[in-house]
């Protein structure tokens, strides 16, 4: 057993409720140190497992999961601010997200590109089905920042569609395994973020959300062993 590696994910999973306490209670400020300091623990195991098991693969998942540290600190400071700021910091944060997901759909494409189809086909089903119900439901300050939710949805779908591609059309290897699981996750959990953001605040979605998000990003993280 690599007692390191579990450290990390336990360390992180730790910091990661105690985070969630402490934004229940309305400590936004603490709260915004406590999240950038588990993303911080996701990253560390990244570094950890990319060490360990150097590959190109990994290295684009170690950027997305730096990148996802950057959005998890700018999403949590729109908390702090208030009006415009608020909103320029939250759509800063996501722009970083969209940038991480780019990074892992291309490190999955870079395995094997002839799933490709199988994935853009995806893409569409899932995108056609599932955005436009969430779309009607919330209520955006603005028609851009509708359309820049639009696009991120679509990404964070191609993201899933591509390590489920794998799974399906290639073989259902430790690598796949973690990523079309921690890609689901993350998938769910932006999807309940974008909802529980600018529609109905039903606190246990925070919750859900935060969790299943910092999972993702550990299966994730975790795949670089396997590359």
């Amino acid at each position: 057993m690599d007692f390191a590696l579990v450290g990390f994910i336990i360390i992180g999973l730790l910091i990661d409720v105690i985070f969630i306490r402490t934004e229940y209670a309305g400590e936004m400020e603490k709260a915004t140190v406590l999240k950038g300091l588990a993303s911080f623990v996701f990253v560390l195991l990244g570094a950890y497992c990319h060490n360990s098991h150097v590959s190109k693969y990994g290295k684009f998942i170690l950027l997305g999961l730096l990148l996802g540290m950057v959005g998890d600190i700018l999403l949590n400071l729109r908390n702090i601010l208030k009006g415009s700021a608020s909103m320029k910091v939250f759509a800063l944060g996501i722009l970083a997200f969209l940038s991480g997901h780019f990074l892992y759909i291309a490190a999955l494409i870079k395995r094997d590109s002839s799933n490709l189809l199988l994935a853009i086909i995806m893409t569409v089903i899932i995108s056609v089905v599932t955005i436009p119900p969430l779309m009607k439901r919330i209520n955006a300050p603005s028609k851009g920042l509708k359309i820049f939710g639009y696009v991120y949805l679509v990404i964070v779908i191609a993201m899933f569609s591509c390590a489920a591609s794998l799974f399906f059309k290639n073989s259902a290897s430790e690598l796949n395994q973690l990523f079309v699981i921690g890609g689901l996750l993350f998938m769910v959990s932006d999807f309940i973020m974008i909802y529980y953001s600018f529609g109905k605040k039903i606190k246990p979605l925070r919750a859900i959300n935060l969790l299943s998000y910092y999972v993702g990003q550990i299966l994730i993280a975790l795949t670089i062993l396997f590359a």
